[in-house]
């Protein structure tokens, strides 16, 4: 004999599902954690409400199996985690419908973006001068990323950052247990060109970065470009204009015109 209908185990745990799903916050607080682990404090930050809402919120998630949380020191560390919501989509996919949906779906984010996140088009261009060869500033760049690439622009529990300067070659960050790749290096000419594609942090997205270098009598000009597009959450996009006029116009030129290390090398 068939169960009733809202006695089906899968039933019972969709509903904890769709009740988390149904609060904007949550669903923001999804978006932001889906681009990497945040601790209470650094999710609380980023809402417009109190601290003691935004734990409701995360307590509603984790009780849902969409986030879990981890305690690491004095801090928790909130993770996301989306394999629940593969089941809804098992339930009522099929081969064909999964096609025709994803088509759809594809359309409307390019328009309106999921959850709340908007397509989004970031283009910045740096020209910074140092006072040192190309030479010296592409070995920077390449060999020591770890002197002027750190925190806040890489994950808090960041240990190293690395970048093989190959064609093919990646940049990696790693952390206790685990890494990432950033970006692959997508172009090369030693000494002079570097250019890396990949996610950087920014969510469902690709960039590029670009590190043309142009010196002469011992002063290079370093012209960077950066851009990116995709489903970027808002606060990301807002960071990412001001954190590579800072990772090179300030900590990549002090590092390589009086050795100040002021990246993840520096802890």
């Amino acid at each position: 004999m068939t169960a009733p209908i809202g006695e089906w185990p899968e039933d019972r745990e969709e509903h904890l599902h769709w009740r988390a799903l149904s609060d904007p916050t949550r669903r923001r607080i999804l978006d932001l954690l889906r681009t990497g682990p945040r601790t209470t404090g650094e999710v609380a930050a980023a809402f417009p409400v109190s601290r003691i809402a935004v734990m409701k919120h995360l307590d509603v998630l984790a009780g849902a199996g969409l986030v879990v949380n981890r305690k690491k020191g004095r801090q928790r560390w909130h993770y996301v985690n989306l394999a629940p919501l593969m089941t809804l989509h098992e339930r009522w996919s099929s081969p064909i419908a999964e096609r025709l949906a994803a088509g759809l779906l594809t359309l409307k984010h390019q328009v309106e973006g999921p959850m709340g996140s908007e397509v989004t088009t970031l283009d910045l261009q740096l020209e910074v001068e140092m006072a040192v060869p190309a030479p010296v500033v592409f070995a920077a760049i390449t060999d020591r990323p770890g002197a002027w690439w750190g925190p806040p622009y890489l994950r808090p529990d960041a240990s190293s950052v690395t970048l093989d300067a190959s064609i093919g070659g990646q940049v990696i960050e790693r952390w206790d247990g685990g890494g990432q790749v950033m970006a692959t290096v997508t172009g090369l000419t030693t000494d002079r060109w570097i250019q890396l594609t990949g996610p950087f942090h920014l969510g469902n997205a690709v960039a590029t970065a670009d590190f043309e270098l142009d010196g002469d009598n011992g002063v290079t000009v370093v012209r960077m470009s950066f851009s990116a597009y995709g489903l970027i959450p808002p606060e990301l996009a807002d960071g990412f204009r001001t954190a590579w006029g800072v990772l090179v116009g300030e900590r990549l030129k002090a590092f390589v015109e009086d050795g100040t290390v002021s990246g993840l090398d520096a802890g």
